[in-house]
């Protein structure tokens, strides 16, 4: 009896993550143009559809590094690179974080 075996492939799934995520953000930059028209609902369709592909790929880039540990735990340092272009959303989110805190850290009050 044959059984189902799980094979993450790093440099496919990094490659993935990556597309997905510019993919999303392209998207969401090219459906703007159909914000103030009668074709509303292909801006609205693609802000959701946006907003799906960029958090899936945050989250999956975020998952990406213990994924590779976890399937590869003996040569794990054989897939830095693959980590590392996994990681480039998450990496990109947090810096944009970060700046958004800088240039309007003072001005925003929550209380």
């Amino acid at each position: 009896m044959k059984y189902f075996t799980f094979k993450y492939n790093p440099k496919w799934t990094a490659i993935l993550i990556v597309v997905i995520c510019l993919s999303g953000m392209l998207i969401g930059n090219y459906v703007q143009r159909f914000r103030i028209s009668e074709y509303r609902w292909i801006y609205q369709l693609g802000s959701f559809l946006n907003f799906i592909m960029v958090l899936s790929a945050l989250c999956w880039s975020s998952l990406h590094p213990l994924l590779i540990w976890y399937f590869n735990k003996s040569v794990w340092k054989n897939y830095l690179i693959w980590i590392i272009l996994g990681l480039i959303p998450t990496v990109y989110f947090i810096t944009m974080m970060i700046m958004v805190e800088i240039r309007f850290g003072d001005k925003i009050s929550w209380i």
